[in-house]
Order: C-alpha cells, then structure tokens, then sequence
C-alpha cells in the first residue's frame, strides 16, 4: 500500500539532520544573561543603582527619560538613558554591572551616543579581555553603537562602563545586552553549503524510502 504526505519520511535519520541544522543556528546566539535598557527606571539625577548595573568608587549618574532631559536619548536610544557623568558629588560615573561573569565567550552589545551637549565625552567599555574607549563628539550617534562585539573572559569580570570626562555631561548609554557565544560556531557563511549538503542528503534518502514503499 503506497503510503502519501510526509509521514513516510519522517524517519530518525531525517529527524537527527533537522535537529542538527536547528541547533547549529541556534548555537550561533547562545542565551542571554544581562539585557537592560533601563526602561523600568524613574528618571532621577545623581543616580547610583541603576537596574542591572551600580556605581563604584562614589561614583553617580543620571537617569534621562520623559521628564526628565529626555531629549538627550537621541536615536538610536529610546525611553530612558544613562548620561554617564552624573550630577553634583563625584559625577564621573563608573558604572558596573551586578553580575559577575564566568569564564567563557561572549557577545556584547550596547548603544554610547554622544552628549547632545556641545562638548566631547569619553567612555571605557570593558569586560574580560575586551577594553574599548569611546571619544565621541555632540552630534556623533552611531561611531559608539556595538553589535555582538566577541568578548572571552578567562576569570570572573564584571561589565564596566566608566567616564573618562570630568563634569556633568558625559556620553549617553542604552540598550546593553550580553549573550553567551559558543566557541565551536561555524562562521555564518559555512552554514550555507553545509546546510545545503545536509538537505541533499535527507531528500535522497526520502526519495530512496519513497521508491521502496511504492
């Protein structure tokens, strides 16, 4: 009796190559351990717990949103933002995150725009093995955006953004988010043709189980 549809296929042999072809994309993006855009915050100046960060060294910063100077979280921000020098005390913030990393690799993302205020600001982003400062003038909103930027850790770190500028306006920072990366991941490029050789395969053997059950 000839069997129709994609039952017959459906064998542990196409199953095994689907999971295969589904966990290699997946692998590429690890889970996320930190994401903060600081939307859930009250807008407040001389800030020193900011959702999933905290300043050191007494240090402070500024909460910006609706309110409250909100027309600094210039696009790409959105909602609220950090201005990383603070107000009054000692405002050069330093800006750490809660968690402590373990060993591993990591992709980190995160939007620095410039102050919106006429001056030119630094911060340094770093974590692990990663150390980046970021000089950015007023009107400069797209030289500090970062998008999945590798990071390896080799011993517990924390995140830290941390002002370079002295004073109260400082480099505005959004959107921070921290992933795991699997070491082992093919370049995206090397997806296409091995995809494509694993796709070839399951379709002969169901065209081979196909003829058989005819």
């Amino acid at each position: 009796m000839k069997r129709s549809g994609w039952k017959h296929i459906m064998t542990p042999n196409f199953l095994l190559g689907t999971a295969v072809l589904c966990g290699l994309t997946a692998s590429a993006y690890g889970s996320v351990v930190l994401s903060e855009n600081f939307d859930g915050l009250t807008p407040g100046l001389s800030a020193t717990s900011v959702g999933d960060f905290h300043t050191i060294n007494g240090t402070n910063v500024d909460i910006l949103g609706p309110g409250l100077f909100g027309n600094l979280c210039v696009s790409p921000e959105s909602g609220n933002c950090i201005d990383m020098d603070g107000s009054g005390g000692n405002p050069q913030g330093q800006l750490q995150s809660n968690t402590q990393f373990g060993p591993g690799t990591y992709l980190l993302s995160f939007d620095l725009i410039g102050s919106s205020r006429g001056n030119t600001a630094s911060v340094t982003a770093s974590l692990g093995n990663y150390s980046q400062v970021f000089t950015l003038a007023s009107n400069d909103y797209s030289s500090g955006i970062v998008i999945n930027q590798l990071v390896t850790v080799t011993s517990p770190s924390f995140l830290l953004f941390a002002s370079d500028t002295p004073g109260e306006e400082g480099l505005v920072l959004d959107d921070v988010v921290l992933s795991t990366s699997a070491t082992a991941v093919p370049e995206p490029s090397s997806f296409v043709p091995l995809a494509f050789a694993l796709l070839t395969g399951m379709i002969t053997l169901a065209r081979r189980q196909r003829r058989s059950l005819s």
